[in-house]
């Protein structure tokens, strides 16, 4: 019987989520433009639409806690906050409609990307530059409404369960004046929802990985099957979760310091709030890389214990030799 393969590293997936991007470089730099130009568009208008119209929003408000409701200016007050709110509304709800629909389909344009990159090898260099995000995705033509129905999905059960959370922390508002024991209980159920937010979070982002390289699961399928693949393997989701957070604040300062730089030095400013959405473009791709390396490590340990089970329930029905 052939020798069994040692078990990867603890840390071997977040290795494979920063390498595989190196050694894809032209697979790969197209799609971390789009990332950080999605940002920096996010960014722009953030900074050009959102903060201007909360500011004026602010500005209504003050002046109509300070104005007389009986005065003559009262209702053109009430009118241009109703006129600022209005239009904040529109500006927060199409940068967030624009999060959702450019990210999501720039993220699986990425996926699509990395199940190929895993599946081609790393051996190969004449392979690996044959890889084009064009032809990638011209080969999965057929497989692109399964990603789009799993991130869908995704968004329901993620949505549903911070519904659920903001729920029970509404309820401990009326908790406080009615039992401790159950205040504490809502509390420790607000946490454990968080938790499980988190993961459920993770299984998603598996289960959009699943979509793609098992063509045939998407939506609750591709859900069920990430699911099922990381029983057991909890603590590498964790160790993903920890690692991508702590990348994302990591680069955050550089905003900051492209913040402080801009009314100093434009130029500089514009450097670093350059470098600031490249820094995540750079996180959001090592985030798609690592978790698609984790879906092939669960993958091939699900495969190895099925066929050691295999193994065992055969070995289990020879006969023993007695008479």
């Amino acid at each position: 019987m052939a020798a069994r393969p040692p078990p990867p590293c603890f840390f071997s997936f977040l290795k494979h989520g920063a390498l595989l991007p190196a050694r894809h470089g032209g697979l790969f730099l197209p799609l971390l433009a789009l990332t950080a130009a999605l940002a920096a568009a996010l960014l722009l208008t953030n900074s050009l639409a959102v903060q201007p119209l909360a500011a004026a929003a602010l500005v209504d408000a003050s002046a109509i806690s300070r104005a007389d409701p009986a005065g003559a200016a009262y209702p053109g007050l009430v009118r241009a906050l109703r006129g600022d709110l209005r239009r904040l509304l529109l500006e927060v709800g199409a940068c967030v409609l624009a999060a959702v629909v450019v990210g999501s389909a720039i993220k699986i344009a990425t996926v699509f990307a990395a199940v190929r990159a895993f599946s081609s090898g790393t051996d190969d260099d004449d392979a690996t530059e044959r890889l084009t995000v064009s032809a990638v995705l011209g080969g999965a033509r057929g497989n692109l409404w399964g990603p789009v129905a799993t991130v869908a999905f995704g968004y329901v059960l993620e949505v549903a369960c911070a519904g659920a959370i903001v729920a029970l922390a509404l309820a401990t508002v009326y908790l406080l004046e009615r039992s401790l024991l159950l205040l504490f209980l809502d509390v420790l159920l607000v946490l454990l929802a968080s938790l499980f937010l988190v993961y459920l979070t993770v299984v998603c982002a598996v289960a959009v990985v699943v979509s793609v390289a098992e063509p045939g699961r998407h939506g609750a399928a591709a859900v069920s099957r990430a699911w099922r693949l990381m029983e057991g393997r909890s603590a590498r989701a964790a160790l993903y979760v920890v690692a991508t957070c702590a990348l994302g604040a990591a680069v955050s300062p550089v905003y900051t310091l492209a913040l402080r730089l801009w009314p100093r030095s434009p130029c500089a400013g514009v450097a670093a709030g350059a470098a600031y959405v490249a820094l995540l473009g750079a996180v959001e791709l090592f985030s798609v890389e690592a978790v698609t390396a984790y879906y092939f490590e669960c993958r091939d340990s699900k495969e190895e214990e099925e066929v050691a089970a295999a193994h065992r329930h055969r070995y289990a029905k020879l006969p023993n030799g007695d008479t």
